[in-house]
């Protein structure tokens, strides 16, 4: 079994910090002040992540001195050794913290050289990383030394451990989410909205596409078959597409009504057309299930970020095609929280399905504890690394 340390190991990180010696990166900046020091070193990865934790720890302890070492452009001043020891013995951090996959070599072992805790979070471990090559055993040698590491997944908690790292340094947070504020709506449109429903099923396309319209009208039809009066929300991503999709929808043999004309959506509507991306807030609400448009064909413009229904309840159906918001799918996919489809046909399955109310509530409910759960993250990053500038001294003999 691989383990965590090794003699190959710490070959590789001497042969690597050797190599590494010569010009480097300027010295960064040392915040004046009286107040402890941390060293921070965030991997391109985590950089979306990085807000929030600093954040936290900023009010929890606000004379904190914060110390960059981030990589900027080709040079990383995490791998240069005598950059990292002038850094360290000027600034004097009570702890280093790093944030992402990477593993800045030199600043690791110039901190475990001083005796200064290294904590490591929104961490992931791939199977490159149980490899017997030499850059692999360094990066198992490099976390041998962590104070304390956090990963963001099981895969990376399985693999941590096979490693041999200890149980007691080691735990699974999750990912820090990108925390986003609900889309809002007025409440009194919603109850007069959610009156005339009538207790109807109703499923919401999110900012459709023009490439996806009619596989949005094929799913709906088959979900009329399942339920009479299933009723379908469409927000067209473009609103000048609001008379033209209308003509079509009735072309389909489907009834329309169209929100721009203030029109009544009764049992016998079929079709509510909006105003497009204007009140997202209020049909994610009344919607139990959302299709979000862009993601079946790949349109990356018509694509919205995935925590809007997440945040609201609806639960989420999406194609295969993540555009600008892989990591948040990733995420959502990964808890179980999302119904992922890939043809047009697949999506006329899903919408049929989901139609029982357990069903709908799971998927809606794993969505909001991803969307909302970046917080309690941070909270807990942040707390580990307050517990290493703080240590709690042992009582005299």
């Amino acid at each position: 079994m691989a383990t965590a340390g090794s003699g190959l190991g710490q070959l590789g990180l001497w042969l690597h910090l050797r190599g590494r010696r010569g010009d480097g990166p300027a010295l960064p900046a040392i915040p004046a002040g009286t107040g402890p020091a941390l060293a921070i070193h965030t991997s391109t990865d985590a950089l979306r992540a990085e807000p929030q934790i600093l954040g936290r720890l900023s009010r929890a302890r606000p004379g904190l001195r914060l110390v960059r070492l981030s990589a900027q452009g080709p040079d990383d001043p995490g791998d240069d050794p005598a950059l990292v020891s002038q850094v360290l013995d000027r600034a004097r951090p009570r702890a280093v913290l790093l944030l992402g996959t990477d593993l800045p070599p030199a600043l690791i072992a110039a901190a475990v050289a001083r005796q200064i805790p290294v904590i490591l979070a929104e961490f992931r471990l791939t199977g490159n990383d149980l490899g017997w090559g030499l850059h692999a055993r360094m990066r198992r040698q490099l976390l041998s030394q962590m104070r304390a590491v956090m990963v963001c997944d099981a895969t990376s908690l399985d693999l941590a451990r096979r490693m041999g790292l200890g149980a007691g340094d080691l735990a699974m947070t999750g990912p820090v989410s990108e925390i986003r504020e609900p889309l809002r709506c007025s409440e009194t449109e919603r109850a007069s909205m959610a009156q005339q429903m009538n207790g109807r099923h109703a499923w919401f396309a999110a900012s459709l596409p023009p490439a996806e319209e009619q596989a949005i009208l094929s799913a709906h039809q088959a979900a009329l078959r399942r339920s009479h009066r299933a009723l379908l929300i469409i927000a067209p991503d473009d609103p000048r597409r609001i008379d033209g999709l209308a003509r079509d929808i009735e072309a389909c043999g489907l009834t329309v009504a169209r929100r721009s004309e203030d029109e009544d959506f009764g049992d016998e509507i079929q079709v509510l057309l909006t105003d497009g991306p204007t009140e997202m807030g209020l049909w994610y609400r009344l919607a139990p299930v959302s299709f979000m448009g862009g993601t079946l064909s790949g349109d990356a413009d018509a694509m919205r970020h995935p925590f809007e229904p997440a945040a609201l309840g609806s639960a989420i159906v999406h194609g295969p095609q993540a555009g600008p918001h892989a990591t948040e799918w990733q995420q959502l996919t990964g808890a179980h929280a999302v119904r992922q489809v890939r043809t047009a046909d697949d999506l006329a399955q899903a919408v049929t399905e989901l139609t029982q109310p357990e069903t709908i509530a799971t998927l809606a409910s794993n969505a909001w504890m991803v969307s909302t759960g970046g917080a309690d993250v941070a909270i807990r990053i942040a707390d580990r690394v307050i517990a290493a500038l703080d240590p709690v001294e042992s009582p005299a003999p």
